[in-house]
């Protein structure tokens, strides 16, 4: 088969999840996430492994591999995909980790330290050092009207909350959240970056927490035995949050809303749990709420996590080794997800728009 020898290096959804990009030993793909279909294909001599696309336009933000002789792997290329040429090449000191892009910000995470630029003139804004960070994680506000960031403070266990919409003292807000007592390995916002989760090295605990006042909202039982955490992220309505993990098992679980009642379902405790706390009795095990909903995918390589806008109560899963899932759940039963679709990704062809 033509494509059979072409490999998954890089996954990543859009801000929305309505796109999802594959970095391949090839080139890189891009996908409609519902309905699936592939919607662009380039390919590229030495692969990409990293790739981030802005919202749904044309404009990408690729980072090679290390036999990609062009590209390479500590230089950021900003690539134009509708006029077909390279805007852009920024060149750092070490290898890329990670990239995020904003309507007016790029953001180049490498292991030590965070490289903001301005996303038009693309000059550097300022550098942030960080703890060692080797996953390039990197939280940041998806709604285009916020400069809202979190990243991995170069204390351990500690997450630093920068905001660029608001001053206090001449110089932009920030803040810090004590969340973890071991290495922060999972870290992201919701869409209006009003809440943060994070989870550490063991990966048996998430937590939320409120920004505005840095209050820890909910503790979050993925499970008991330690894990690597693969993939975490919100829905756009901030009404779940979902975690997977080299577990092969995907959580999805409710979250707290106090300024609404759009969402009193609450997450699964233990009888013993509720006993505890009926007796006023601490517990951090059993008192801890667990995923009202669980999606068992059937193996447990490395992949992400999207929610789906347009459909309500639904993800989507893509793996390393190009399988799409796209799960259903019931918000109001406590049971597992349903497969509605599985392909194969690397085998699907382009579909222009009709």
């Amino acid at each position: 088969m033509e494509n059979s020898d072409e490999k998954c290096l890089y996954l990543t959804f859009n801000q929305d999840s309505s796109l999802f990009c594959v970095g391949t030993n090839k080139g890189f793909r891009v996908y409609s996430s519902f309905p699936i279909k592939c919607v662009g294909k380039r390919d590229i001599d030495g692969g990409i492994g990293i790739i981030e696309i802005l919202n749904s336009t044309n404009i990408f933000a690729l980072v090679g591999t290390e036999s990609n002789i062009k590209f390479g792997t500590n230089k950021v290329i900003i690539w134009d995909e509708l006029n077909q040429k390279v805007v852009t090449q920024i060149i750092v000191s070490e290898h890329v980790k990670n990239i995020k892009i904003k309507r007016t910000k790029i953001f180049i995470i490498e292991e030590n330290d965070i490289k903001i630029y301005t996303l038009g003139n693309y000059q550097r804004i300022e550098s942030l050092k960080t703890f060692t960070n080797k996953n390039g994680i990197f939280g940041i506000s998806l709604d285009p009207k916020l400069n809202i960031i979190s990243y991995p403070s170069p204390d351990v266990g500690k997450i630093i909350i920068k905001d660029y919409d608001n001053k206090k003292d001449g110089n932009f807000t920030v803040n810090e959240i004590n969340a973890h007592k071991n290495e922060i390995i999972a870290l992201v916002m919701n869409y209006d970056g009003s809440l943060i989760a994070s989870a550490s090295e063991r990966g048996t605990i998430i937590k939320i927490f409120r920004i505005k006042d840095m209050c820890l909202l909910q503790e979050l039982r993925r499970g008991t035995d330690p894990a690597e955490i693969y993939s975490l992220t919100f829905d756009l309505k901030s009404r779940y949050i979902a975690c997977s993990s080299n577990k092969g098992t995907v959580h999805i679980f409710n979250i707290k809303n106090e300024n609404t009642n759009e969402n009193d379902l609450k997450n699964q405790k233990s009888f013993f749990g509720n006993v505890v706390s009926y007796i006023g009795l601490k517990n951090e095990y059993l008192n801890s709420e667990w995923s009202f909903s669980k999606y068992r995918l059937p193996n447990k390589e490395k992949n992400i996590i999207g929610f789906n806008i347009k459909s309500e109560d639904s993800i989507f899963v893509v793996t390393l080794s190009g399988k799409y899932f796209h799960g259903k759940f019931d918000a109001k039963i406590v049971g597992e997800c349903e497969t509605s679709s599985e392909e194969d990704i690397l085998q699907m062809e382009v579909e222009k728009n009709k």
